[in-house]
């Protein structure tokens, strides 16, 4: 009797496709798992950045540039803010002036190592006579930084570094001394310097 070997073959070759085909749906079949983790600590605007925002302010001051207690406001201009200083447009030889500005440090975390400077206002130009006499003296809570000082000497003061929501009062105060006879002091009729007060702060991680 003739034996079909290809009839065996086809057998063998069918069996062999169906376990191979077994063997791919148990792999298709693996189990998975994930894991993910943000960055941060669940709160709204958590991530990198969120808390870094830095921000100083000076006191908010009215429409005639009257400082009003309690109020604040950026002033963060090249610009800058009016703030007015009583008398300060009538001052004669031997007067004084003064204003206190209050600052604070106003970001959410962030400290502000913060200095204080006197500055040429921009886009004017101050009496060269007048810029030269007149003479500061700047107080930190009460404490003086400099005394009786020309604006060049009152450059970049160390006010400190304060920690979030830290505030202090700067005060200024304006001399213009006797020029020592009545022509030097007439001399001083009509003129006029233009100073501004300039903040600048440092963020400093507490």
């Amino acid at each position: 009797m003739k034996t079909n070997l290809s009839s065996g073959r086809k057998r063998t070759f069918l069996a062999g496709g169906a376990l191979l085909g077994v063997t791919a749906l148990l792999t298709a079949a693996s189990f998975t798992d994930f894991a993910n983790l943000n960055f941060g600590n669940g709160a709204a605007d958590s991530g990198f950045g969120g808390n870094n925002r830095f921000n100083i302010q000076v006191v908010g001051t009215d429409s005639s540039g009257l400082p009003v207690a309690g109020t604040w406001q950026e002033a963060n201009s090249a610009n800058g803010v009016n703030i007015k200083i009583p008398g300060a447009d009538l001052i004669t030889p031997g007067d004084t002036v003064s204003v206190n500005i209050p600052f604070r440090n106003e970001s959410p975390e962030l400290s502000a190592a913060i200095t204080f400077s006197l500055k040429d206002r921009a886009g004017y130009t101050s009496s060269p006579a007048l810029d030269a006499a007149l003479r500061y003296t700047v107080t930190l809570d009460g404490t003086a930084l400099v005394t009786n000082v020309p604006k060049s000497s009152v450059d970049a003061l160390n006010l400190g570094t304060f920690a979030k929501g830290g505030s202090g009062v700067l005060g200024v105060s304006v001399t213009l001394p006797d020029q020592g006879s009545p022509a030097a002091n007439n001399a001083m009729q009509g003129l006029v310097s233009y100073v501004q007060a300039h903040f600048d702060a440092t963020s400093v991680k507490p």
